[in-house]
Formats: structure tokens, sequence, C-alpha cells
């Protein structure tokens, strides 16, 4: 018996690597069908469902049981190197031996031909391996696990209770429910394991861990997996909040455009779900039981004070997911402003669409997580065709789940068949707001005309910039009774609407230089508005209600023109158009412009970027001829390079030149200075094998801003001290070639 033990320590040395199936390997195969009867089978892999059944809640506990004679709803986790380091493999009895008293509690009189599952391994450090099962919905009370297994050499035998997705491609433990599964149990015991009511999406994990000893080995078997309890069979996230179905809306003609309002969506509400599935649907919530749970919040946040409308969705509801839809609207004779409020837990993506009867879209505006709850404003401009307005969830952080709430839903606006409102003749702003349709335009650094040039019926010219958001653009009202307009004068605009007491500036790009030139600004303004244009340190007023304002510029170095708007009381300033004569140097493009900011050697400089300390344990980069270099150590973890606010005309790739030092130590690409690190793109480390240059890559969507380079080393007690140097940072098109020249 001694013998065949100390065999069966070599064989255990095949485990990780079987399914190399080499002819090393052969011998320590042979030797397990010679004292153990077992044998590898289908070269070790566990025979699974096809994938689908994976991506899907089971619908019965039973659809979990298994004895690894057919397809199982049983597959190995994926290595996170953390609970899960090694595999189960798949083996049958080749004959009638019985398994040594070494390997206990199970049965060792297992029939030639079962099937059954190994983890094993001859390591010095421990090693575990994790069997997760397809996911399940939710438990209804509690529940009963049983297996058979085998244990030889101290290894052990666990049951973890699983988030239903990974997180950054870790397990997520939701549980460890109370067990007493171990090598010392009765002769052939079951392992029995009651699992507590679970209320949200989960699998089943059974982990073999402390598979170590160099010398002898040590493994677990696992067989015989049977699942009993009350199970739900979809999401529950649908059913949170006391919700109920949206009722059918009566689809007769709306009378005015306000109909479509939905402020109390189980009376009245022309809005409805625009999707098959009804495990993806928009119902009504009528509670807040668990707002706080849901949307991972504090306490003193905001939430809805009547019913309301909400979505959740996790990865494995139906796609694709349903819109909020509203009725069908014929026509309008004015802008229509959607307004509502709105809650999106963390990580969830949402959008407002105004799309035609095609479900081709209008206008789409994103729901942005810092302007929650809101209420928020969509205007739409008039419309001759018939259209309406969607809301939806377009991506969520799939290791959780996505929720997007909404209340407080109103429309306004003019319908073809309404009747005009009675006139106003006082400036208000958000009057001007609406009957202009005021939207921000395309932003500072997009492709523009290289010359002052401008016309703003044809686009928004973004080598004029305003910096405060008083200007916006519109379209020129038609027979406004609100604001009568010059005759003639029609088309996009640029708008400065002020309120109170307001100065706002739209200014040029830096202008190069020029000879004998002239610019020209066509205006008009409301009573209490004054206007003027500058440059070179004179400035023309426009004094009448409507007209041009001309400036004239000669300069062999680079200036800014602008033009000022300023008021008393609530007031507008409108620019149409903005021409220039005479010879002007021409403009620097958006390229050229965010090539000058974001292009950096770091020999003695940090050009346009920043070194910031916010916070205790920050230290600052530090200027050298060598790059932007810091060196962290036990009195400091963290040096942050920031940089300048910055604008792209289309999607780029940073390129950054650097070097660190130590074993432990990161480099990080964050949204901003106060981001958590797990949130940020690691560029590079913590496993750090030289200290040699090295170029790390990251692609700039159009929409970033700016970002902060992130050099964080937390791990100095045990690796030392670490010196990073940023030498330098480039911009390359997303065909990878050269952007600044």
């Amino acid at each position: 018996m001694a013998n065949r033990i100390w065999k069966l320590s070599i064989l255990l040395l095949f485990l990780p690597v079987l399914e190399a199936c080499h002819a090393q390997f052969q011998k320590e195969l042979r030797y397990l069908d010679l004292y153990l009867g077992i044998k590898p089978d289908n070269n070790g892999d566990i025979p699974v469902e096809e994938a689908a059944g994976f991506a899907t809640y089971i619908e019965s506990p039973d659809e979990l049981n298994c004895d690894f004679e057919t397809e199982c709803l049983w597959r190995n986790s994926p290595t996170d190197n953390l609970l899960d380091t090694s595999d189960w493999w798949y083996f049958k009895k080749n004959d009638e031996k019985t398994f040594p008293v070494q390997i206990q509690p199970g049965n060792p009189n297992i029939p030639k031909g079962e099937h059954f599952i190994i983890a094993g391994n001859t390591t010095k450090t421990p090693n575990g391996a994790v069997l997760s099962s397809a996911p399940i919905a939710c438990q209804k009370g509690f529940s009963n696990l049983t297996f058979s297994f085998w244990l030889y050499n101290n290894a052990q035998v666990e049951v973890i209770i699983l988030r239903a997705m990974n997180r950054r491609r870790h397990l997520q433990v939701l549980m460890r429910p109370k067990m007493k599964c171990d090598f010392l149990g009765a002769a052939n015991e079951e392992c029995r394991v009651e699992i507590p009511p679970i209320k949200e999406p989960f699998r089943i994990g059974i982990r073999a861990f402390d598979l170590k000893d160099n010398t002898v080995g040590s493994l677990a078997i696992i067989d015989h997996i049977r699942y009993h309890g009350k199970i739900c069979q979809q999401s529950p996230f649908p059913s949170s909040f006391s919700s109920l179905r949206i009722p059918p809306y009566d689809p007769s003609p709306m009378a005015r455009m306000s109909d479509l309002s939905c402020e109390r969506p189980l009376r009245s509400c022309r809005w409805g779900n625009m999707a098959k599935s009804q495990l993806s649907e928009w119902r009504v919530g009528r509670s807040i039981d668990r707002w706080i749970d849901m949307f991972e919040i504090t306490a003193n946040q905001s939430h809805p004070n009547s019913s309301f409308l909400f979505l959740a969705v996790d990865s494995f509801s139906p796609r694709p997911y349903s819109s909020l839809t509203s009725q069908v609207i014929p026509c309008s004779q004015r802008t229509t402003s959607l307004s509502l409020k709105y809650w999106m837990k963390t990580g969830t993506q949402a959008e407002i669409c105004a799309v035609d009867e095609d479900g081709v879209a209008l206008s789409c505006a994103y729901l942005e997580p810092t302007d929650s709850p809101g209420p928020i404003t969509i205007d739409l401009d008039s419309y001759s065709q018939p259209f309406k307005f969607t809301v939806g969830i377009i991506a969520f952080d799939e290791s959780s789940f996505g929720l997007l709430a909404i209340s407080e839903l109103r429309v306004a606006g003019l319908l073809c068949t309404e009747p005009a409102p009675p006139v106003v003749t006082t400036i208000s702003p958000p009057v001007i707001q609406h009957i202009f349709g005021l939207q921000p335009g395309n932003g500072r650094y997009v492709p523009y005309d290289l010359s002052l040039n401008c016309d703003f019926t044809k686009d928004y010219c973004s080598q004029w910039v305003n910096y405060d958001g008083i200007v916006k653009y519109g379209v020129m009202p038609r027979d406004s009774d609100v604001f009568p307009v010059p005759k003639g004068a029609k088309g996009n605009v640029a708008v400065f609407l002020m309120q109170n007491a307001t100065v706002s500036t739209l200014r040029s790009r830096m202008v190069p230089c020029s000879y004998n030139g002239r610019i020209d600004v066509e205006y008009m303004k409301s009573q209490d508005a004054q206007i003027r244009i500058c440059a070179l340190e004179q400035c023309v007023d426009g004094n009448d209600g409507n007209g041009t304002i001309s400036i004239g510029v000669s300069s062999t170095t680079p200036f800014y023109v602008s033009i000022e708007a300023s008021s008393r009381d609530d007031a507008v300033a409108i620019i149409n158009k903005i021409s220039t004569s005479g010879d002007f140097c021409p403009l620097k493009t958006a390229e050229q412009t965010v090539c000058d900011q974001l292009v950096c050697n770091f020999k003695d400089t940090f050009c346009s970027y920043e070194t910031i300390v916010e916070k205790p344990g920050d230290v600052p980069v530090l200027k050298t001829e060598n790059g932007a270099t810091v060196t962290l150590s036990g009195g400091g973890i963290r040096a942050v390079l920031l940089s300048p606010t910055f604008d792209l005309a289309y999607p780029s790739i940073l390129t950054i030149t650097l070097s660190q030092s130590t074993f432990g130590s990161r480099v990080l690409l964050c949204p901003d200075v106060t981001s958590d690190p797990t949130l940020c793109h690691e560029l590079s480390g913590p496993r750090v094998l030289d200290s040699s240059d090295k170029q790390v890559m990251f692609p700039l969507d159009i929409g970033a801003r700016s970002f902060s380079l992130v050099l964080l080393h937390d791990k100095s007690i045990e690796f030392g001290p670490a010196t990073f140097s940023i030498k330098a940072m480039e911009l390359r098109t997303v065909n990878n070639e050269p952007m600044c020249f």
C-alpha cells in the first residue's frame, strides 16, 4: 500500500498539464490506471452544455444535477489568480479497483465506467480550482446542494456563492455557506450544504483548495452533484420597486403636445415599450424599497417622489432592450421640449432620441451622470413630418446590471393643429431658449475653416469660441409672437442669452497676422443688450437694434478678435454672419492646436502639463533632463501629471514613452486626478521586469477632454522605492500614423 501511495504522488504531477498529453506524460497516466484504475476521458475536458446554456438563467434546479455522464451546466471558472489558479479534469473509472484508504471519505468502490472530475497539484504554493454552475436568477428560501467527494493529503473543498458575472476577470464571492465537508467525514458521506435565500443573480461554485505538497501531492474528486430548492426563472431586477407593467395607452390622436406628458404613469401616459421581450421592458415603479442598494448610492441622495418609470437589465436579459417610446407626434410648428428627471446606476449609459416613423434618429442626447437627477430639457426644432421620442439604455457595466429610472416626464410645444399662444412682449430667457431651439455647439476643437469668415446658417463656426456657455446656437423663429425679427432674417444664428447683468465673449482663434484687414459682424439685439467688436486694444460698438459693426486690423504678430455682449437686464444679442476683407494669415487647425497642447519631450519641461499634489501621499513630479521624473518610497505613494483641457477633431492614440524601476509599481491613465485606481486604465505594471524605456498606447475617444497620468507605488515596503521617468508623449491616428509634425 505504501508503494501505491508513493506512486500516486508522482501521478499528480500530470494534472496541471493534462491537456498536453505528450509522450512524457503517458507513463504517469498508466500509473493512474494501474494503481487507482482511473484514466482521463475526452482529453480531460469536462463535457459541458453549449455556451448558450451559460448565457441564460436555469429554469429548474434539476438542470444543475450532474453525474458527469452527459453534458452538464457546470464548467471550470476562468483563472483569476486568486480563488481559481488551476482546473478540474474529466476522468472515468477504468476497472474495479478500490481507492486506497488515504483517499476519503467517498465510496472507495466506484463502478467501472463511471465518470467524475479531479483537481490536484504538487506545488509548494496552494492552488485552487473552481467549478461554477450556469447562472441562477435568484433563490427563494433555503436550498440544498449535495455531492460525493474524495480528498487526499490535506486537500479541502468548499462551496462558494458567486455573483453571476465576474468583475475585471475576478470571481466575486457573495457568501460562503456554512459547511463541514472534510477528509474526516464518515465513510461514503456526501457533502451537504444549506444555501440561504439569495435575492440577486448568482452562480454556485465548488472549489478545491489547499492543493499543495511538492513531495506527496494532494487531490480532490467530486461527483453526483444535486441541487434542490426553489429558484426564480428570470432576473429579479425588473420586478423591483413593487413594479407593474406600463398600462396600454389610448391610441386616439393627441389634442395638444402636452398630452405626451407622463407624470402619473399608471393613470395617463402615452408612452409604452418598444420591444418583443417582457424580460427587458420598462415598468412602473411604485416604491423606493431597495433604492439605495439598487443604485448603490448614499441615503441622502435624491429619489422620485411618486411613481416612476424604470428599466433594469443584466447580461442575461434578452436583446435588444426595450426603449420607452412615445405616441407618434404628427408634426410640430415650433420647438418641442422634453424635460424629465433621471437616475442611473453607475456604469449605465443611456440616451434620449427623437426618431421618425421608421425609427431613423433625427436627434439624440446622452444622459450624463453628472446632470442627474436634473430635471434636464431636450429640444427638437419644429418638424413637419411624424416623429416620436425614445428613451433607452445603450450600455452598462456587465459585471453588474444596468438601471435607469425617470420621473416627472413633461413635453411642451405646439402640434401643427394647435392654436398659437398669446403674444408675450417681454424678454424671457426660458422663452428665448424655447423659441430659438437653443443648443450648445459642436465643441471648441472640431474641424473648422481656417479663416475668420463665418456664416452661422451653414455651420457652428468653431473658429469662434465661447468659453462660458452663454453663447448657444438655434434657428431664427418664423412669425414669432414672442420675439419679432427683422424682415428677411432667417436660418441658424449664434445667440448670447443673458440674464440680469451679464458679460460674455465670442473669441476667435489666434490670428497669426493681418495686413489692412477688415472684419464685419451682422447682428441684432434686444433693448437691454450692448454689443461690440474688439481687436488690438480697440473696440467698435453696435448702437442700433440690428445692423453691421466693423473693425480694421493690421498686425505682424498674433492677436485675437472678440465679439463682446453685455446686458443690464434679461437680454439677447444675435450674430448671423461674420465676414472679412483684406489680407489675413490662415488660422491654425484643430490638429495643430491639440498637438501643441499634448505633444511633449519632457526634457527640463512639462510643456502644457502640470504636476498635482491632491491628497496625503502625493508627491510632485520633477523636471529633469531625462524627462518628468519622480521616485516613490515610503514618504509618498502617488504622483500625478495632469493634461491641459483639450478637444480632439477625431479619435486619436496617445503614445507615452516611459520607464519604471520596481516590481509592484503601476502607471495608470485616469479620467481625472480624483479617480479611483480601479476605474483607471493600467498602462504598465505591476509586473515590472526591467527599467528600460518602453512605449505604451491609449486610445483617446473624441469625447475625451483631459486625463491624468498617475504614477502609483504602494508596495515600497515589499519591493523598495520606484523611480518613474516620463520621456515623451505623442499623438497618432487610429491607423497608427503620425498625427503631429
